[in-house]
């Protein structure tokens, strides 16, 4: 996913918006981005991080409710929850309402997915529906945290609760959530949690800083070891497919596989580092057992031509770079190798070509 481009609100992009520098939104403009929403999909989930929200979420339930769509109405919820509720309130979309200074929307699929590109833009570029004659319902409900918490534990009944691992996360309500898993006793494992909970690296005492990536890793070799096909992004970094796992590869872009669907490690970052937790000498010998993740990401202003590679995955000797568009003139660079050496290599010689190419308007 990468930036889509911006509207008179708001700026799009890897699953999310957040509204423009200076400039003001109030229940007008609420209203209308539930009408256009309601143009594209059928029952929606609306939730929020905090009370602050509920004036714009209520306008945009009734920019919903209004052009005949039902709605399902969370105040004051943690995102993880949020996601997990979407299959139970059937919901085909689900809008997750957050930020201080400035508001951030994510959307999602039914399964707890971000929206792709694509259907980031349709909303980007939509139009609001027109008034419907029978209106839709909103239904208020109060968040599904308490049976969240509970599926979780009900995965894990043979070990007590909570494990011994710190949190590090700098939203409270995210990390009131985890610590219902995890008591700091040590510093054998700490988890770094950001992003409203849907990012976490890690820290050891003795294997040091593990990265996202490596986490998931390190639980799809499990997984794999049990006889398990695991499927993964194709973006996450190449090395897990030279891992000896059982990996299929599929893309946010297309058709999400069911058997990809169905693994709750994806969408569920809690979830994942519970049930690694519950043995942590596993998860540390399978985070020795991977081969290096070495990434370096670059952001380079350039000029936009026809021949420009955006949104490509492009194999590269000892790695490969994936370019996306990060801004109206900018494209994100991120290289993957299996050294540091390597990948700050192909980031280095694409930067080069990608930077000649926009100035050149010539074949790289």
């Amino acid at each position: 996913m990468s930036y889509i481009g911006e509207n008179n609100y708001f700026s799009f992009r890897d699953g999310y918006c957040e509204t423009l520098p200076d400039v003001n939104i109030g229940t007008t403009e609420a209203v209308s981005l539930g009408r256009i929403i309601s143009n594209i999909y059928g029952r929606c989930s609306l939730g929020c991080d905090g009370f602050s929200h509920n004036r714009f979420l209520h306008s945009m339930s009734s920019g919903i409710a209004e052009s005949g769509k039902d709605v399902c109405l969370c105040e004051n919820t943690d995102l993880q929850s949020f996601k997990f509720s979407l299959h139970k309130t059937s919901a085909e979309c689900g809008i997750y309402v957050s930020g201080k200074d400035t508001l951030k929307i994510y959307f999602f699929d039914k399964n707890g997915f971000l929206l792709n590109d694509s259907a980031l833009e349709r909303i980007m570029l939509g139009s609001p529906a027109l008034g419907a004659v029978k209106k839709g319902r909103i239904d208020a409900v109060t968040s599904f945290r308490d049976i969240y918490i509970k599926s979780i534990k009900e995965s894990c009944t043979d070990k007590p609760l909570p494990f011994s691992a710190g949190v590090s996360c700098g939203n409270e309500s995210v990390r009131k959530l985890w610590e219902e898993f995890f008591r700091r006793e040590d510093d054998s494992l700490i988890f770094q949690v950001s992003d409203n909970g849907q990012r976490v690296n890690a820290y050891s005492s003795t294997e040091g800083f593990i990265s996202c990536e490596k986490l998931i890793l390190a639980y799809s070799s499990l997984l794999s070891e049990s006889g398990q096909v695991v499927w993964l992004p194709d973006d996450l970094h190449f090395a897990a497919d030279m891992s000896g796992l059982n990996i299929r590869r599929f893309s946010f872009e297309g058709k999400i596989p069911d058997a990809a669907v169905s693994q709750r490690f994806l969408s569920d970052p809690l979830f994942m580092c519970v049930m690694l937790s519950a043995d942590k000498e596993k998860l540390f010998s399978a985070v020795r057992s991977l081969p290096e993740l070495a990434a370096v990401r670059r952001d380079i202003t350039v000029t936009f031509n026809d021949e420009m590679p955006v949104n490509k995955i492009i194999a590269e000797h000892g790695g490969r770079i994936i370019i996306k568009k990060s801004g109206r003139s900018r494209l994100s660079l991120l290289s993957q190798a299996c050294s540091a050496e390597t990948a700050s290599e192909i980031c280095s010689d694409w930067t080069d070509k990608l930077t000649r190419l926009g100035k050149n308007n010539s074949d790289i």
